[in-house]
């Protein structure tokens, strides 16, 4: 049985669109796995009306607003529902957290309850990204750490390739480097440096530096970064599938001729906007963090967080995590 602990007031929408997002993972999701939602009382039973058995509230009267700013006064507050979710993950009474609260606080609060796997220095965030291959592709860091070392980028290409193999069942993942420009000698020093670990390392199916534009070509399967220029991407690609969604509804609705093609092809242009709604990937991975912890988006609508959950349960339901912490004494780079 897969147990997965929810933080019932994360996100703009909290607490309707976690409870809705949770009884459409109810309505398909597996039979064996169970929901606990922490939540403040009253919240939880204006939207829960009808509970399934397999929903287990746990009532926790305090919580982070978004737009909340980290300070020593909220990590010391235990008593709120993002600190809950990640004590029962850290007691063994759920195997996933998850949360569509504030990231930096959440990231801030389980690092500091869970504490990082041996070896690993920094987490990093690790999200899904659809891509012409009809595939996915990882992309990590989105977030987490801003101004890394190169080790950090190197564990993040060990956690990505061992996420990718044992979750996406992609066999012998490539792996790319987020570059200016694809010659080994491109890029500034970080870039330069860790460049030459991924060299180094022959267990990696390195393929070289990857430019922006083949982010979404799909040339590799992982690709690491920065926190700073990996969320960046992130938001570009989100904004880029609204945007030209948006844009190509207009068009649509501009002429006769618009609106009977998008009646033939309909299927298919629903299709490519479910492709490209980031609700299709439901959040991030904290990589790197000893427990097994999902990172959705704010502004997370019930569908986001219906996949969010589903992510976790087949996480949790992989041999992802225990082959992580197997692998700790052999993806610290040598001196």
């Amino acid at each position: 049985m897969v147990r997965i602990v929810v933080d019932g007031m994360g996100g703009d929408h909290a607490p309707a669109a976690v409870i809705k997002g949770i009884k459409m993972f109810f309505e398909k999701g597996a039979a064996d796995t169970n929901i606990i939602c922490v939540c403040p009382e009253e919240k939880f039973k204006q939207e829960a009306d009808e509970i399934d058995a397999r929903l287990i509230p746990v009532y926790c009267e305090g919580y982070i607003p978004m737009d909340t700013k980290l300070s020593l006064s909220i990590m010391r507050n235990k008593d709120t529902s993002m600190h809950r979710a990640i004590q029962m993950l850290k007691n063994n009474e759920a195997d996933v957290a998850f949360s569509a609260g504030n990231t930096a606080i959440f990231v801030s609060i389980a690092v500091s309850e869970l504490g990082l796997l041996k070896g690993v220095d920094r987490p990093g965030i690790c999200v899904h990204l659809p891509n012409l291959r009809d595939r996915l592709t990882l992309l990590i860091d989105a977030g987490a750490t801003v101004s890394p070392k190169p080790v950090n980028l190197y564990q993040y290409a060990i956690m990505g390739s061992l996420y990718a193999k044992h979750v996406l069942n992609i066999e012998n993942p490539s792996l790319g480097l987020l570059n200016v420009g694809a010659e080994p000698g491109k890029g500034d020093e970080l870039r330069q440096n860790v460049y030459k670990m991924l060299v180094s390392n022959q267990t990696l199916n390195f393929i070289g530096n990857v430019e922006g534009h083949e982010v979404f070509m799909g040339k590799a399967d992982v690709i690491i970064t920065d926190g700073f220029s990996g969320n960046i991407v992130l938001k570009v690609g989100e904004e880029v599938g609204r945007a030209f969604k948006s844009m190509m509804l207009r068009e649509i609705n501009r002429s006769i001729s618009g609106k009977i093609g998008f009646f033939i092809a309909r299927n298919s242009i629903k299709s490519y906007v479910r492709k490209t709604d980031y609700a299709e990937y439901g959040g991030g991975v904290l990589l790197g963090v000893n427990g097994i912890v999902i990172v959705g988006h704010g502004r997370s609508s019930p569908r986001a967080i219906h996949h969010a959950i589903l992510l976790g349960e087949k996480i949790a339901s992989s041999r992802f995590f225990a082959t992580l912490k197997e692998h700790t004494e052999k993806w610290v780079p040598v001196s």
